[in-house]
């Protein structure tokens, strides 16, 4: 059994460790959206060497990875509208012969039958097959909406005013939890990012407020910071006063800093404490006026922000493209047209299958 416990009648799921079926349920929910990922990236342009092989050694992890890709595959074949798609779905060394109908025919377990397109129940049952294997990825974690106890939709930004007074202005699909004790006020940044203005330490509040994201903490020293969950590490960024950094593995050199109004510092289980830089706090909490400003930063990094935004997944195609940098404001209001400004600055293509996923290649 789970471990649990209840604030009125909502069952809170508190545990660190999940039990199996549920993780299970994660896990499947994940190859599903990956085997998506994987549909509209052979969509494009034929891969290169590297990728096919990355391909095939996700394709192989699995029978439930197979089945997924199958499923996806199937259905892009199927949906009238993806017909349209620019690009080949075949690889030489995996498909027969060429276009939707026969792309990857050669992918070691058997196809699904065809579904007639003039079947219109039949398309609708597929299509909401799809909605609800992959739900997750373009609304969020079934695991963090069960743990947080506040959060956001893509789109969507909320202030709440916590139990002691402070404030926390979440960004677009962030979670946060909340683990108040006597001996501190802690809150969990689960995903996204969130802007804390924590209340001082005065009169009878005497304990600490701490906000954990992933591997490390961030201390409120003094009021106002922002703590920004990426994909692969936390940036802390003080907007007043100070707050002090730490690493939950002690044992690494620099495991603690203490940062002063405009600066910041990222950290992750990989690489430990980075060094503080100096960093513009008026970009930092851009999105509190729903603006997104990017100086010469990786098309990656773009992506991987812009999807916090969006229902749905932009994929970018190819590393070499994925490095490339990016320089702009965009309102967070109207991303198609960041987007679309983002392909023709950089002179390149893009494929979609709404509302599920957006290939840039």
């Amino acid at each position: 059994m789970p471990c649990t416990s209840y604030q009125g009648l909502r069952l809170k799921w508190r545990c660190k460790n999940m039990d199996r079926s549920v993780g299970h349920r994660d896990d499947k929910e994940q190859i599903e959206a990956e085997a998506a990922e994987w549909v509209i990236r052979l969509g494009g342009d034929l891969l290169d060497g590297q990728q096919r092989a990355a391909f095939e050694r996700w394709r192989s992890q699995s029978a439930d990875h197979a089945r997924a890709f199958e499923f996806a595959q199937n259905t892009w074949g199927d949906l009238a509208g993806l017909r349209e798609a620019p690009g080949s779905l075949s690889l030489d060394a995996l498909s027969s012969g060429s276009g939707p109908e026969r792309a990857f025919a050669e992918t070691g377990v058997p196809r699904a039958p065809r579904v007639p397109l003039w079947r219109g129940a039949g398309i609708g049952a597929l299509c909401l097959a799809v909605v609800i294997g992959i739900s997750s990825f373009w609304y969020g974690s079934p695991i963090t909406m069960m743990i947080a106890d506040y959060r956001t939709l893509p789109g969507e930004r909320r202030s709440v005013t916590l139990p002691d007074g402070s404030i926390v202005d979440l960004s677009s699909s962030s979670a946060i939890a909340l683990h108040f004790s006597d001996s501190e006020r802690r809150v969990e940044l689960l995903e996204g990012a969130a802007y804390f203005t924590a209340a001082p330490k005065a009169g009878a509040e005497k304990r600490p407020f701490v906000v954990e994201g992933a591997e490390g903490t961030a201390t409120a020293l003094g009021t106002q910071f922002v703590v920004d969950r990426l994909s692969d590490a936390v940036e802390v960024t003080v907007i007043e006063h100070e707050v002090r950094v730490n690493l939950d593995d002690p044992a690494r050199q620099s495991a603690s800093a203490i940062l002063a109004p405009g600066q910041s510092v990222q950290y992750s289980a990989r690489t430990g404490l980075g060094q503080v830089q100096e960093k513009d706090v008026e970009l930092a909490a851009a999105w509190r006026q729903g603006k997104l400003v990017f100086d010469r930063v990786p098309l990656a990094d773009v992506v991987a922000e812009l999807n916090r935004y969006r229902r749905g997944r932009i994929v970018v195609g190819n590393p070499t493209l994925a490095n490339r940098t990016v320089s702009g404001v965009f309102e967070t209001s109207d991303l198609d047209r960041a987007l679309e400004t983002i392909t023709q600055e950089l002179g390149i293509r893009s494929a979609s299958v709404p509302p599920l996923v957006t290939l840039l290649y």
